[in-house]
């Protein structure tokens, strides 16, 4: 009788602890920032002694710099006041199975300046495989829709078959890292 009770016991505590690991592995989705059910990484940053217009320049400037590729988010008669309304790509490299993927993640940064504080919003978030052939493939595209599944509780056998959870977790952290980076490289250049 007394064996029989830690066995009784093992078994529960083992599954409790089990849970516990993925709850904590599966967070990266709640830590990803949203409005309503679209990823949108956003802030106001207060900056002293300097001017709209200096940070304008610094804000062009380190758009110019900081991506490979950009282009404008509006069209070209647009009424924004933005000091930058742009689309960026931003590189990374994922590895959803064995190999390391590069990928493109495309953005749209806007930044408005004010005297000693500008905001940035980062929105409209699409990621994809660089090679044409691994796109075709099927790769997940939308962090808004894996935030979306990975905050389920089960995924249930149709999303499970096209995403896990690891695969998930994997790609939001990538694209994280990567926009966090962006941030960071963005509050930099706006203090110097």
């Amino acid at each position: 009788m007394l064996m029989k009770l830690p066995k009784a016991i093992l078994l529960p505590t083992l599954l409790l602890l089990s849970n516990l690991i993925y709850a904590q592995k599966d967070s990266i989705v709640f830590k990803i920032p949203t409005e309503g059910d679209k990823v949108v990484y956003s802030g106001t940053v207060p900056v002293n002694n300097k001017n709209r217009f200096t940070l304008e320049a610094a804000s062009k400037a380190w758009l110019v710099n900081y991506f490979k590729s950009y282009r404008s988010a509006g069209p070209a008669d647009s009424q924004d006041t933005s000091s930058v309304f742009s689309q960026g790509l931003l590189e990374y490299k994922v590895r959803p199975g064995m190999v390391n993927i590069p990928f493109s993640c495309q953005i749209t940064l806007r930044i408005t300046c004010k005297d000693d504080t500008y905001a940035y919003r980062i929105s409209n978030i699409f990621f994809r495989p660089k090679s044409d052939f691994l796109d075709a493939a099927g790769y997940q595209n939308s962090p808004d829709y894996l935030v979306k599944v990975g905050r389920r509780k089960h995924l249930g056998f149709g999303t499970a078959w096209k995403v896990s959870r690891g695969q998930i977790r994997e790609y939001l952290t990538q694209m994280n890292t990567a926009i966090l980076a962006c941030i960071a490289s963005l509050n930099k250049a706006m203090i110097e």
